[in-house]
């Protein structure tokens, strides 16, 4: 049975995924390893919490105590301050984060209490309070030994937090860097900067890339341009091959006489898994491997075919070199309140510009070549064939920020 068009087209992205090859892991400083990628399960190195520890701010006692309704106050229990001891028929001023006193099994809230400099009346019914509350007991979080981050996990602040705290070590096993070779093909092309000639374009591609890539810690790129040359292609080609993890090209993947890519992965050793799908921007994207297992895509020279085609599936296959454990993208989606009735036979990203509320407006148009109007947009929807560009539709933001 054939596959609808999307799953088709996932499942060459897919099948190009299971043969990447994944870089491999290297220690570094745990101060040094924001964004980057675990390759290591980490270890809880000791209970967490360490200690029985107050919940809130109150008044720590035993509950058998808690009848005589006053109860003098013997001493405070800071947070990291060392436990003390609850004697008989006496109380522990207690902060939150502070260490439950030895033979407490309670904590009293402040706000349940009448407080005097001495002692403490509590206002609280007896009959409702039990052993243990407003306690946060030792191991409830994780206990010694237990695995706290899988291999996979982007290091960012939440797992750093984890890190700081229950890592035995300051040195942490990551995937190195994933080292991507950016090549931009096109006699065309010329230095930001040059002097234009009419029919001469100022190469943005390779910026654009290295920009998309620029937020991401595991990711070191390399920029080149190279002329409409086969030998020049396959010279270029085959430096990238030898010293990186994946190679990017732009532009030269079409049908065209002066269309050198293809021919030149297969003759430095690469291999084509696929070339030419049906999308819009984008349709001649190429994906492949190169001889040691790195990804080789070939995207589209028009700029908006470029940011789309690398954004929707070259960076989830980068994810996946990387080491990164998820690596099929959630897509949010937006809601598409107007449309211009439009409907296509292939798969569509179109440019947005997002509103308030999980809204988004399609953005006029020039083809792929339109660098206004990618310039306006926060991201793309995916349309699926067919299906008139009003809805809800997965949206992919080219960055965490929305412009104002």
């Amino acid at each position: 049975m054939q596959l609808p068009l999307v799953d088709a087209l996932q499942a060459k992205i897919d099948a190009l995924r299971q043969r990447l090859r994944i870089v491999p892991a290297e220690q570094i400083d745990l101060a040094d390893c924001c964004g980057r990628i675990l390759a290591e399960p980490v270890v809880a190195f000791r209970d967490s919490p360490a200690v029985d520890l107050s919940a809130m701010d109150g008044y720590a006692m035993r509950l058998s105590d808690a009848s005589l309704g006053t109860l003098p106050v013997v001493g405070v229990a800071s947070a990291g301050a060392i436990p003390l001891e609850c004697p008989p028929g006496k109380t522990v001023r207690i902060f939150t984060g502070g260490a439950i006193p030895r033979y407490a099994d309670c904590v009293i809230p402040r706000e349940q209490c009448v407080e005097a400099p001495e002692q403490v009346q509590m206002t609280v019914p007896v009959a409702s309070l039990r052993i243990g509350q407003n306690i946060r007991r030792r191991g409830e979080n994780a206990q010694k030994g237990t695995c706290i981050l899988e291999p996979g996990r982007l290091l960012d602040g939440p797992a750093i937090s984890s890190l700081i705290s229950l890592c035995g070590t300051d040195r942490v096993p990551v995937h190195r860097h994933v080292r991507i070779a950016i090549l931009n093909t096109g006699d065309e092309l010329v230095e930001p900067g040059t002097i234009l000639q009419d029919w001469q374009i100022r190469d943005s591609n390779g910026p654009l890339l290295a920009a998309m890539l620029s937020g991401n810690a595991w990711a070191q790129s390399r920029l080149s341009r190279v002329p409409d040359d086969p030998a020049r292609i396959r010279i270029a080609l085959s430096q990238a091959f030898d010293d990186s993890d994946a190679v990017i090209l732009t532009g030269g993947v079409s049908m065209g006489d002066t269309d050198h890519v293809p021919q030149a992965i297969v003759d430095c050793g690469g291999e084509i898994l696929f070339h030419r799908i049906a999308i819009r921007p984008g349709k001649p994207l190429l994906g492949g491997v190169g001889p040691h297992g790195q990804l080789v895509m070939g995207l589209p020279g028009n700029p908006v075919s470029v940011a789309v085609t690398f954004r929707r599936y070259a960076l989830g296959l980068l994810h996946t070199a990387a080491g990164l454990r998820t690596t099929r993208e959630a897509a949010v989606r937006v809601s598409v309140d107007s449309s211009d009735s439009k409907t296509l036979p292939l798969l569509w990203f179109r440019l947005v510009q997002l509103g308030d509320q999980g809204t988004a407006s399609i953005l006029p148009s020039q083809g792929s070549g339109d660098l206004v109007s990618l310039g306006l947009s926060d991201g793309f929807i995916e349309v699926p064939p067919g299906v008139e560009s009003k809805g809800d539709f997965p949206f992919f933001p080219w960055s965490s920020f929305r412009r104002t």
